[in-house]
């Protein structure tokens, strides 16, 4: 074989082999794509185009109000990735956290039906971020550890700098968590949560039980005009008796 012809063999065995390298990256982000951590990564290219905040969760005079928190960015073939964190900053910081590939219309859609139930604002996402890492950090402090999909869906505001914003929010009830039942909770989920805040307070101090039937009471006392007794007689462990 002549030197032009090795030569020739070589551009293209070089040439094969990169387009078999591209074939392969290509591969890898097409299959990374089918998963919402390569959503995320390839999203976190593009800049957050909307992050909403539920009115509630920004009045420290309701430092037990729940309520969602919102982050839209998009992918380069144009859907958004919709992050969604539930913030329950009553006692359990993040009570769900998910993610949904989406349309811009379906984004802007999600976010007027989640507005509609209960009324949010647009800010900035360092507000947004560091709302719900302060509420994480604060249940961190009783055990309780973020719950649904946070740790991977938090990644959408990985490059966020939360430290920029200064505003300070308050949780729990005179800072004692204060677990308001969910008609979806469990009773075993409830017997976990109390048990594991109960480990972690301080001497003579107990978590806050709400129950359905306390919130039943509440509203049935809203439509009379008696006296309602209060969250004191709630303030129990579940594995002490009544």
């Amino acid at each position: 074989m002549s030197k032009t012809e090795q030569s020739r063999q070589k551009k293209l065995a070089k040439k094969r082999k990169k387009e078999v390298a591209k074939r392969k990256q290509l591969a890898a982000e097409k299959n990374a794509m089918k998963s919402i951590v390569g959503q995320i990564s390839a999203a976190q290219r593009a800049p957050i185009i909307g992050c909403y905040v539920a009115n509630g969760l920004l009045d420290n005079e309701r430092s037990d109000e729940i309520g969602g928190v919102t982050v839209g960015r998009p992918l380069p073939d144009g859907r958004v990735v919709f992050v969604c964190f539930l913030v329950d900053k009553a006692c359990l910081g993040v009570k769900d956290a998910f993610a949904r590939l989406v349309t811009p219309q379906q984004f802007s859609e999600q976010v007027s039906q989640f507005s509609s139930r209960d009324p949010m604002t647009k800010c900035d996402p360092t507000l947004a971020k560091k709302l719900v890492t302060d509420a994480v950090d604060w249940a961190g402090r009783f055990g309780l550890k973020p719950m649904g999909d946070y740790q991977r869906v938090s990644r959408i505001w990985q490059d966020v700098d939360e430290t920029a914003c200064e505003q300070e929010f308050l949780f729990g009830r005179d800072g004692v968590p204060c677990y308001i039942q969910g008609p979806n909770d469990s009773p075993e989920l409830v017997h976990r949560v109390m048990n594991t805040i109960g480990r972690h307070l301080g001497d003579g101090q107990m978590p806050i039980l709400v129950t359905d039937d306390d919130i039943e009471a509440m509203e049935d006392w809203e439509e009379d005009d008696e006296d309602y007794p209060g969250d004191e007689q709630r303030n129990l462990r579940l594995d002490q008796p009544e």
